[in-house]
């Protein structure tokens, strides 16, 4: 049976041990509304973070992680690396992040006609896609 969706918009976690530089990226340099905070008793604690109709959560465990995440760059292993997201300014966001310190893995180039894409990376290695259509 196929999966029936409540909602159909995906919410992604990103597993941190630093909130507050967390927040500088996603929601200072990259300017992504705070949406707020849940605390899990036991668990963590998830800052949610709005993204057009989705939730960007990110999650702060109470207790430390037993591995980090690859920061070789986002083919550098499987699994879940990279997000995309379709944005409006691209050359502008991209200057931003570069100003800010972070670093762009791929620089503003023309991906195929009418579509240009950058790839950036938090200060943990988690990639971003952006992407801008004519």
């Amino acid at each position: 049976m196929p999966i029936k969706f409540q909602k159909t918009t995906l919410d992604v976690g990103l597993v941190t041990t630093d909130p507050e530089e967390a927040h500088h990226f996603y929601g200072e340099v990259l300017g992504l509304p705070f949406e707020g905070e849940l605390e899990l008793p036991g668990i963590g604690r998830i800052r949610r973070y709005q993204v057009g109709e989705n939730i960007l959560r990110i999650f702060v465990p109470v207790t430390e992680p037993l591995s980090r995440g690859s920061t070789d760059g986002f083919s550098s292993q499987t699994g879940l690396r990279y997000l995309t997201l379709k944005v409006e300014n691209l050359e502008e966001v991209v200057a931003e992040v570069a100003a800010a310190g972070y670093k762009i893995v791929v620089p503003v180039i023309d991906l195929r006609p009418g579509v240009k894409v950058s790839q950036i990376e938090d200060k943990e290695g988690n990639a971003l896609e952006l992407m801008q259509e004519a």
